[in-house]
């Protein structure tokens, strides 16, 4: 049986269903499948979820707000550049500021990230823009959208979240603890099979 929103949050009897895999029928499956999904989405990085799209820091500002969705950066590479924008951690990130604390104004030379927001290290002289790469949260599984990449590479990912978190639902910490660890594994196994598509030709 293929793996979709339909069967995964169906009653107890149906096969391929959260609740029959976990022997339970009075469980908020739907609830458990969006918990077990952004469970999954704070770990896992894989092309599926990778993104691009114009960025763009406005004239006199030095942050711009992130894409809704945005998890993690990959890259920001400007317009007319033929290398990415670096990148610093927030904690090594260095602004230039006059004896008055104020930004000096020019073309950022390094970025960073704080909490939703971008920033650059300068007050941007004109509007810089480029395109920017990140890891992406997908489309949640719902009644309009009922397959995803997870249905259908990471089948066996899926399950072992929901089932972790539907013991978890279910207060038996033993058994989602268990759960938690088996899917943690196949998150990495996840990131190791991920990798093979780097090591394609390039142009």
């Amino acid at each position: 049986m293929a793996v979709t929103w339909t069967v995964l949050v169906a009653g107890k009897t149906t096969s391929g269903s959260i609740a029959n895999w976990v022997n339970r029928g009075d469980l908020p499956t739907e609830n458990v499948l969006i918990e077990a999904e952004a469970w999954i989405y704070e770990r896992l990085r894989v092309r599926e979820m990778q993104a691009s799209e114009a960025f763009q820091f406005d004239e006199n500002a030095s942050s711009e707000a992130l894409p809704s969705g945005f998890l993690d950066p990959l890259h920001f590479l400007p317009y007319t550049w033929g290398d990415y924008l670096p990148f610093w951690a927030l904690e090594t990130f260095v602004a230039g500021r006059d004896e008055d604390g104020n930004l000096f104004e020019g073309t950022p030379c390094a970025w960073t990230i704080e909490g939703e927001t971008a920033k650059v290290d300068v007050k941007c002289s004109d509007n810089f823009a480029g395109m920017l790469t990140y890891y992406d949260t997908p489309t949640a599984l719902s009644v309009s959208n009922t397959t995803n990449f997870l249905t259908r590479r990471y089948p066996k990912l899926l399950r072992v979240a929901a089932m972790a978190t539907a013991f978890e639902h279910m207060k038996d910490s033993d058994r989602a603890a268990a759960y938690f660890q088996g899917a943690e594994a196949l998150v990495m196994e996840a990131h190791r099979t991920n990798d093979s598509y780097r090591r394609g030709p390039h142009a």
